[in-house]
C-alpha cells in the first residue's frame, strides 16, 4: 500500500514538472508584462524595508539590527533580479508576438535575453552567499555592472527593430515610386513628373544610406565602449533616414498628383 503511494506521488510530482514548461511557453507578453508590473511592486517594497533596516541599525547599532539590515539587504537583490528577469521574459515574449519582426532578429535577441537570464542565475547563487555587509555592497556593484550590460543589449536590439521597421517603410516607397514611374514613362509631357521621381529617388537613396549608418551604430552599442554614444548616433541617423523619407514621400505626392492632372 506504502509502495503504491508512493508511487502515486511520484508520477505526480513528475507531471508537475513536465507541466511547468508549458505553463510558462503559454504565457502572453500581456500577462508577462503583468509579472513585471508585480515584480516591479515587490522590488519597491522589499527596498523601502532595506531602508529602514539601515536606518534602524544607525540608531542602534545591535548585531540584530545589522543582520536584519543583510538579510532585508539580500531580499531586496533577489527582488530586484526577479524585476529584471520579470521585464526580460515580457520584452522576449512581445518580440515573439510581433510578426513584423524577421525571425533572424527575433533569434538575436531571444539569445540575447537567455545569456542575460543567465547572469541572473549567477547572481541569485551570489545574493545567497552573502554573509555580512562589504560582500552585500560587492554583490550590489556587480549587480550594477550586470544592468549596464543588460541595458546596452536591449538597446542594441530596439535600434535592430527601429532598423528593420524603417527598411521596411523604404522599400514600400521605392515600390509605389517604380510603379509611378512606370506609369509615367507612357506619358506625355512627363518631364515634370519624371524630375519629382527623380527627387523621390535620391531621397529614397540617401535614407538607405543613413539607415545602414544607423545600424552600424547600433551594432557598437556594447560593453566595453561608449553604448550611449554608439545609440544615440544610431538613433540620429534614423532621424535623418526619417526626413529623407518624408521628403520622398512628398515629392511621390506630387508626382502622383501631376500624373492625375495630366499637366
Amino acid at each position: 500500500m506504502k509502495l503504491k503511494n508512493l508511487s502515486f506521488i511520484a508520477l505526480l510530482v513528475l507531471t508537475m514538472l513536465l507541466l511547468q514548461p508549458l505553463a510558462v511557453s503559454a504565457l502572453s507578453a500581456s500577462e508577462a508584462k503583468q509579472d513585471w508590473h508585480d515584480a516591479k511592486q515587490a522590488s519597491v517594497e522589499a527596498q523601502a524595508e532595506h531602508r529602514d533596516a539601515k536606518v534602524q541599525w544607525a540608531a542602534d547599532k545591535t548585531e540584530e539590527n545589522n543582520q536584519r539590515v543583510i538579510d532585508t539587504g539580500k531580499d531586496a537583490l533577489h527582488a530586484a533580479l526577479d524585476e529584471v528577469e520579470a521585464w526580460l521574459i515580457w520584452k522576449d515574449l512581445e518580440v515573439e508576438e510581433n510578426p513584423n519582426i524577421p525571425d533572424d532578429l527575433k533569434e538575436t535577441i531571444q539569445e540575447d535575453v537567455d545569456i542575460n537570464l543567465g547572469k541572473i542565475d549567477e547572481l541569485r547563487s551570489e545574493v545567497d552567499a552573502v554573509e555580512n555587509r562589504f560582500q552585500l555592497g560587492v554583490v550590489f556593484l556587480k549587480m550594477v555592472g550586470s544592468y549596464f550590460e543588460l541595458v546596452s543589449d536591449v538597446a542594441r536590439n530596439s535600434g535592430f527593430v527601429w532598423v528593420h521597421t524603417a527598411n521596411e517603410h523604404a522599400d514600400t516607397l521605392e515600390e509605389y515610386e517604380l510603379k509611378l514611374r512606370e506609369a509615367a514613362e507612357d506619358m506625355d509631357n512627363n518631364e515634370q513628373i519624371i524630375e519629382k521621381l527623380d527627387m523621390a529617388r535620391v531621397e529614397i537613396e540617401d535614407a538607405r544610406e543613413n539607415i545602414g549608418n544607423a545600424e552600424e551604430q547600433y551594432e557598437q552599442v556594447r560593453i566595453p565602449g561608449q553604448p550611449l554614444i554608439k545609440f544615440s548616433n544610431g538613433n540620429n541617423y534614423l532621424r535623418i533616414a526619417r526626413g529623407n523619407m518624408l521628403s520622398a514621400h512628398r515629392n511621390l505626392n506630387e508626382a502622383y498628383g501631376l500624373m492625375v492632372r495630366g499637366d
